[in-house]
């Protein structure tokens, strides 16, 4: 996993962020706001203490890298699988757009390529560029649509209470994907542990919103229908067909998913096999039978495994002894 050099640790945050609001919007439905807050806030001190872990003591040896780079490796093509085959179902149905989907795994595996290709540095500068465009469209959002929610919706009791749980601490554990990254940062900078803590407070809570928005205007129905966030986006526009354009918009976060799991193969070369592979995994539709949640939790049992492989190993002290 050669990431190239180098990168601070709020660009891999944010790409962190950026890559969360992906799966957000995608579970979001079947999410109890209320206990996904409670999922969330006991994750993340496991991952708080993953990610600064991790930064002190990479795994740059032995057989414990070997076992994260197959194990990174070979979940890595099954999630560009999802990715592509989820961002282009979605643009297919709300761009009304019928019969096209193989060509729109393509379309969007090409941008996936271009931002994985060159070194780390310009791809996580880039995300810190569309972060700043994420902001403002959170913003738009909820501005738009909190006024119409019906408060009686928020407080009836929906969905699986370990489901909605075990989904939000998967979304903040996307930050499993931004591990590999974090030895090529510095370390021990004054307020880091802090700017981690907000940063993943800020995902966590981004997407508990999320899923109250939703569900405060659809109601019940929000975890019976496809895409129900981007189906809610449409109180915002009493002609225009927002849903659409917002889901044009967070291809913004899709991408950054899809360009930092394919970056785990170490760019060049190596993401366009992993990315070739995960178009194949789109076209044969071999995940689309799987559960939803399937998801979240790969990356919460993806950052344990990387959790237990890290005990023992050596700090950037004393491997500079």
């Amino acid at each position: 996993m050669n990431t190239g050099k180098v990168i601070s640790l709020r660009q891999a945050l944010v790409a962190a962020v950026l890559a969360g609001l992906s799966l957000a919007a995608a579970q979001v439905g079947q999410v109890d706001w209320k206990w996904g807050l409670v999922g969330g806030i006991l994750v993340l001190p496991l991952l708080f203490w993953l990610v600064v872990r991790t930064r002190r003591r990479p795994m740059d040896r032995g057989w414990r890298r070997t076992c994260l780079t197959v194990g990174y490796a070979g979940w890595s093509v099954l999630t560009l699988g999802y990715i592509l085959r989820h961002a282009a179902g979605r643009m297919e149905l709300t761009g009304g757009s019928q019969g096209v989907f193989e060509w729109l795994v393509v379309l969007l595996a090409l941008p996936v390529l271009w931002m994985s290709w060159g070194k780390a540095a310009a791809f996580f500068r880039g995300g810190e560029i569309y972060w700043i465009a994420m902001v403002a469209i959170l913003i738009l959002v909820g501005g738009l649509t909190l006024p119409k929610v019906t408060t009686a919706y928020l407080w009836t009791q929906t969905g699986n209470a370990w489901q909605s749980a075990v989904t939000v601490a998967g979304v903040i554990g996307m930050v499993v994907w931004i591990l590999p990254f974090l030895r090529e940062t510095a370390v021990d900078k004054p307020g880091e542990g802090g700017a981690v803590v907000r940063w993943l407070l800020l995902l966590g809570g981004v997407t508990v919103g999320l899923a109250a928005l939703t569900r405060g205007i659809l109601g019940e129905v929000a975890s019976e229908i496809s895409q129900p966030f981007f189906v809610m986006t449409g109180v915002m526009g009493k002609s225009a067909r927002t849903e659409g354009l917002l889901s044009a918009l967070w291809l913004i976060c899709d991408l950054m998913w899809a360009g930092l799991v394919a970056r785990i193969w170490g760019g060049g070369w190596r993401s366009l096999v992993a990315l070739a592979l995960g178009v194949g995994v789109a076209w044969t539709g071999w995940t689309e039978t799987w559960p939803p949640m399937v998801w979240p939790l790969g990356n919460l049992v993806l950052a344990v495994c990387v959790g237990l492989l890290s005990l023992g190993g050596k700090s950037l002290r004393s491997q500079s002894q």
